[in-house]
């Protein structure tokens, strides 16, 4: 089923995937699927979800260094056409759809998770001012990124990463 989602959402978007053309691309009966998965919707974002990869958080000691890692397993992650798409879909439909939108902050914030944990060891090592606020911290660690790839549809050079990770490293210093 999982294996039909995801067929479904790379070749015809998040639009595309209901509980029948799940059960009819899989085999598996719809009350099977609707025992595992409240939606369609909770159903895409899990298959999604199985598509990226999971990014352990890092703990080098220092925030730049954190930061790298998490950087360099997204910009791998990014650099495939498929999640580019399926991100633009999974966004779109999140505008469009406010029951979508709720699955889909949710899935994101569990993605969040190793950034969130590296910005709040660096808080607690002093490297980041302990007064910034958290959730407004991690979307400018993430903002030059994402412009990057998903805005100006460009790869992030070597050379760009490090410029970022400077700026940033400097612009959350206590």
């Amino acid at each position: 089923m999982i294996n039909a989602t995801q067929q479904i959402v790379t070749e015809c978007g998040i639009g595309a995937c209901t509980i029948d053309e799940v059960a009819r691309r899989s085999g598996v009966a719809k009350s099977t699927i609707y025992r595992h998965f409240a939606n369609a919707d909770e159903l895409a974002v899990a298959a999604i979800d199985e598509l990226i990869e999971v990014v352990a958080t890092p703990d080098h000691g220092a925030l730049r260094d954190d930061l790298r890692e998490i950087v360099m397993a997204f910009r791998g992650m990014v650099r495939h056409d498929t999640f580019r798409q399926l991100f633009a879909s999974m966004l779109s439909r999140a505008v469009d759809d406010p029951e979508f939108a709720e699955v889909y902050h949710h899935a994101q914030a569990m993605r969040h998770t190793p950034l969130r944990i590296a910005i709040q060891r660096g808080m607690a090592r002093g490297e980041v001012d302990p007064g910034l606020d958290l959730e407004l911290a991690m979307y400018f660690v993430q903002g030059p990124f994402v412009a990057k790839r998903f805005v100006e549809l460009g790869d992030l050079t070597d050379a760009e990463i490090e410029f970022f990770l400077d700026l940033i490293v400097k612009a959350l210093a206590p």
